[in-house]
C-alpha cells in the first residue's frame, strides 16, 4: 500500500505500530486520513488481522466515513475492522458478555424519548405535573450523575443529588433506576457505565483482549470518564492504544468531556510516543496565526502551532458596529459584496454566534435581502417554542376569539389545567356556539364551574387584556410583553428550571423582548393588534420547509466543530457574550471559551471576520459592551480594524462619532466598546426615584446637552428611557 501521499508527520503516525501513541491533530491537519491510512497499513502492509483492530469515534457518520475510506484503500477486507461509536461498542460488549454482571442479552435500549417517558410516568405517580417539571431537565441531571466518578466507582452519590423545593429528586432517581431494571432497559449513560463495570470482570476482559489487539480512539479530547476507562481497560494488556485529538478543541465539558484525559495521556502511558500534525490544509496562514495567538493564552494545553499548506491570505477583519443591528447589516452587506466581487455562493458563508438567541437579527436581514439561509442545530428564531408561546399570549390578548392561541397558553407554563379540563371547555364552547374564552369569562351563564386554576388563569389574562387596551396611550407593547413574562410566571418558571435548555430559552426571550423595543421605535403608536399582524408576516408556516442547497449557514460555534467554510463570520465578540458570562467565574470556564473561539476561527478557509457591537440590548435595557478579551489577544499586524454604523437606527443610540474603533486597545485600556461623553447630573448605577414608577437604578446614560437620555430599571420590573430635562428625578441614598 502506497504511503507516499502522506506528509512527514502523517507518515510517522501511520507507521507507528506497537505501544501507546498520541496524535495531536490540529484543525484541518488530516486526522481522518491518518486514522484510516494507519488501519489500512496495519492490515495491508503489516499483516494484522482486521478483526483484531477496533476504532472508536463519536458519531455514526464519522464511523461510516472511516469505514468507507478504509474500503477504498484496501477493498472489502476493510469491512472486518470494528469501527463503532462508544455507545455501539458498549452494546456489542454487553449483548455478548453482560450476563456476567446480571444484564440479559436481550436488554432494551432507552433513547432520550424513552427516558423522558419513564420520567413522566414517575412524575405522575408522585402527583407532580410533568409540565411543571421538565422531564428533559430531570433526564439530563440523571445522566450527569450516572457518568460521575462517584457513581462509576460505587461511591456515595448523595452529595450529587440536586435539591428542589417542589419535588423529591432522590425519589425520582431511585424510581427511575428501578423502572429501568424492571423493564430490562439501559439508557445511553447505562451503556457506558455498565460496560465499565463489566470490564472489571477479569474473565470477560481477557476474552475481549484475546481478540482485540489494536485500539484507535478518535476525538479523544471529548471523552468522559466512562469512555476513558473503557479505552484504558481494553488496551491494558497490549498497550497498543492510539488516540487522536486536539486539546485546543475540547469544548464539551458541559456534556461531561474531560480535557485531562488527553492532557494526561503521557502520565497514563509513560512510554507513549507523541506526534503532532502541524500542517493545516484548510486555512490560510493569517487565519491560523491569529487563532494561535488566541489559544496560546490558555495555560492548560499542549504547546503546538499549525503551519498553513495554502500560504498567505487576506488579513482578519475585526469590525465594531454601533449596535447589533449594525452588526447584522455589516455581515449581510459583506456577504452581498463578496458574492458579487469574488463569486462566492451562498453556501460558502457561515455566521457563527455564541448563543442561539443571536440568530434573530441575522435572519431578519437575510430575509430582507432575499438570501436563503439554514439554521443548523436549532429551529429558526420565530419557530422556537418559547417565542411561539409569547406570541400566542400576545395574539390572544389582541384577539380573545383566537382559540388556537388560547389552547396553547392555557397551561403554559403548567398551572394545573389538564387535558380533560381543556376538552370540557372546548365541548361547552361548541355546544353553546361561543368561544372558549366566553366559557371561561362567563362560566356562570353557561353553567360551567371553573376550577381554581382556571379562575386564576382568567384573572391573569383579564388583567393583561385590560392593560393592552391602553396601548399606546399609557402602556407600550414592551410593557405588555414584560407583563406577560412576569404575571404568567413564564420567566420565573424557566429560571427555576435552571438547565442548559432553559437558559437558552431565556436568552431567546430576551432577544424577542429586544425586537419589540425596536418595533416600538419604528412604530411609536402601534397597537397590539398591529404588532400581531406584523409578526404573523415574519413567521410564515412554510419557513422551515424543504432543504435549500445553496444557502448561508447560521449556527452556534459549538455546532460548527468539524465543519469548514470559505468565509466565516464570528459574531458577538463581546465580554459577557463571548466569552459567555456563565463561564467568566473560573479560569477553566474562560479557557473553554477560548478553545471555543479557536474552533470558530479555524473553521474559516479563505476569509475570517470578527464582529462585535458597541451597545446591545438585554431585556430591553441598552448596555455598553466591552470588546471580548480574545480580540485583545490578536496581533495587530494580522488584522484590519474597521468600524461600521448602521443606517438602521432603532436604538436611540449615540451618534456614530461617539464610538471608538473596535481594536485591541479597547480591552487593554479597560474601556468599553462605546465611549460616550454626557452632561448628566446623574451617574450610571445611581439610585433615583421617579414620581410615577418609584425607585430604580440608572443603567445607561446617553447623549449630551438637552438630549441626555437615562435608562432606568425600576424595582417593579419595568425599564424605561427618559429625556433627563423633562423627567423629575430625585437621587436616593
Amino acid at each position: 500500500m502506497d504511503l507516499q501521499k502522506l506528509n512527514q508527520e502523517q507518515y510517522k503516525a501511520v507507521t507507528h505500530i506497537e505501544g501507546p501513541l498520541l496524535i495531536l491533530a490540529g484543525a484541518g491537519s488530516g486526522k481522518t486520513r491518518v486514522i484510516t491510512y494507519r488501519i489500512a497499513h496495519l492490515i495491508k502492509n503489516i499483516g494484522i488481522p482486521p478483526y483484531s483492530i477496533v476504532a472508536v469515534t463519536f458519531t455514526n457518520k464519522a464511523a461510516q466515513e472511516m469505514q468507507n475510506r478504509i474500503k477504498g484503500l484496501i477493498g472489502p477486507i476493510g469491512e472486518s475492522v470494528m469501527i463503532k461509536t462508544f455507545h455501539s461498542l458498549a452494546v456489542y460488549i454487553l449483548r455478548r458478555h453482560g450476563e456476567a454482571i446480571g444484564i440479559p442479552s436481550n436488554f432494551t435500549i432507552y433513547d432520550d424519548h424513552d427516558q423522558e417517558s419513564v420520567i413522566k410516568d414517575i412524575l405522575r405517580n408522585l402527583n407532580i405535573d410533568p409540565k411543571a417539571v421538565k422531564p428533559s431537565m430531570i433526564a439530563e441531571k440523571i445522566s450527569r450523575i450516572k457518568e460521575s466518578k462517584h457513581y462509576i466507582e460505587g461511591g456515595d452519590i448523595t452529595p450529587l443529588l440536586p435539591k428542589f423545593h417542589s419535588f423529591n429528586f432522590p425519589e425520582i432517581f431511585t424510581q427511575y433506576h428501578e423502572k429501568c431494571k424492571a423493564a430490562n432497559a439501559l439508557d445511553f449513560s447505562d451503556l457506558l457505565v455498565r460496560t465499565v463495570q463489566l470490564l472489571r470482570n477479569k474473565e470477560v476482559l481477557h476474552k475481549l483482549q484475546s481478540r482485540w489487539k489494536y485500539f484507535m480512539i478518535d476525538e479523544y479530547q471529548d471523552t468522559n470518564l466512562a469512555q476513558y476507562l473503557i479505552a484504558k481497560y481494553l488496551s491494558s494488556e497490549t498497550k497498543n492504544i492510539c488516540v487522536v485529538g486536539d486539546d485546543d478543541q475540547s469544548i464539551y465539558s458541559w456534556r461531561g468531556a474531560d480535557i485531562r484525559n488527553i492532557l494526561n495521556f503521557e502520565k497514563d502511558y509513560p512510554d507513549a510516543m507523541v506526534i503532532t500534525l502541524h500542517r493545516n490544509y484548510r486555512s490560510t496562514e493569517p487565519i491560523l496565526n491569529a487563532a494561535w495567538h488566541v489559544i496560546k493564552h490558555n495555560y492548560n494545553r499542549k504547546d503546538k502551532s499549525l503551519t498553513s499548506h495554502r500560504g498567505d491570505g487576506e488579513p482578519i477583519i475585526v469590525c465594531t458596529t454601533n449596535n447589533e443591528y449594525g452588526e447584522a447589516e455589516y455581515v449581510i452587506n459583506t456577504i452581498v459584496t463578496l458574492k458579487h466581487r469574488e463569486c462566492y455562493a451562498n453556501k460558502d458563508f457561515a455566521i457563527f454566534y455564541r448563543t442561539n438567541a443571536q440568530s434573530r437579527i441575522f435572519e431578519e436581514f437575510l430575509r430582507k435581502e432575499n438570501i436563503p439561509y439554514v439554521v443548523i442545530g436549532s429551529v429558526k428564531f420565530y419557530e422556537r417554542k418559547e417565542i411561539k408561546d409569547i406570541i400566542a399570549y400576545m395574539r390572544f390578548i389582541a384577539n380573545q376569539h383566537d382559540s388556537v392561541s388560547l389552547l396553547r397558553i392555557i397551561n403554559t407554563p403548567a398551572r394545573g389545567i389538564g387535558a380533560s379540563t381543556i376538552e370540557k371547555i372546548r365541548d361547552a364552547a361548541y355546544v353553546n356556539g361561543v368561544s372558549e374564552w366566553d366559557i371561561i369569562t362567563n362560566s356562570e351563564a353557561y353553567a360551567y364551574k371553573l376550577s381554581p386554576a382556571l379562575a386564576e388563569f382568567r384573572t391573569i389574562m383579564q388583567k393583561l387584556i385590560d392593560k393592552a387596551k391602553e396601548t399606546p396611550l399609557h402602556y407600550k407593547l414592551s410593557d405588555v410583553c414584560i407583563s406577560i413574562l412576569i404575571d404568567t410566571q413564564y420567566k420565573i418558571s424557566l429560571e427555576a428550571e435552571n438547565s442548559i435548555e432553559s437558559r437558552g430559552r431565556l436568552e431567546n426571550i430576551d432577544a424577542f423582548v429586544n425586537s419589540i423595543f425596536e418595533y416600538e421605535h419604528l412604530h411609536p403608536q402601534a397597537t397590539l393588534d398591529e404588532f400581531s399582524q406584523d409578526i404573523s408576516l415574519l413567521t410564515p408556516a412554510d419557513e422551515t420547509n424543504g432543504t435549500i442547497q445553496d444557502a448561508v449557514t447560521l449556527m452556534t460555534v459549538h455546532n460548527a466543530k468539524g465543519l469548514e467554510f470559505p468565509v466565516v463570520f464570528l459574531t458577538g465578540m463581546e465580554e459577557g457574550l463571548f466569552p459567555h458570562a456563565n463561564a467568566s467565574d473560573t479560569e477553566e470556564g474562560i479557557e473553554e471559551e477560548r478553545r471555543l473561539c479557536y474552533v470558530g476561527m479555524t473553521r474559516a478557509k479563505d476569509r475570517l471576520f470578527l464582529t462585535g457591537a458597541g451597545i446591545r440590548r438585554s431585556w430591553g435595557t441598552v448596555k455598553n459592551q466591552e470588546a471580548s478579551r480574545f480580540i485583545s489577544e490578536l496581533p495587530s499586524q494580522l488584522c484590519e480594524f474597521k468600524s461600521y454604523n448602521s443606517s438602521y437606527d432603532s436604538w436611540d443610540a449615540p451618534t456614530p462619532s461617539s464610538f471608538n474603533t473596535f481594536n485591541a486597545r479597547s480591552r487593554k485600556n479597560g474601556n468599553s466598546l462605546q465611549s460616550v461623553i454626557t452632561d448628566s447630573r446623574f451617574k450610571v448605577h445611581q439610585r433615583v426615584k421617579h414620581p410615577s414608577f418609584g425607585i430604580g437604578i440608572i443603567t445607561t446614560i446617553q447623549g449630551s446637552g438637552d438630549n441626555v437620555k437615562l435608562t432606568i430599571q425600576f424595582v417593579n420590573g419595568f425599564t424605561k428611557t427618559f429625556l433627563e430635562r423633562y423627567t423629575p428625578l430625585e437621587p436616593v441614598s
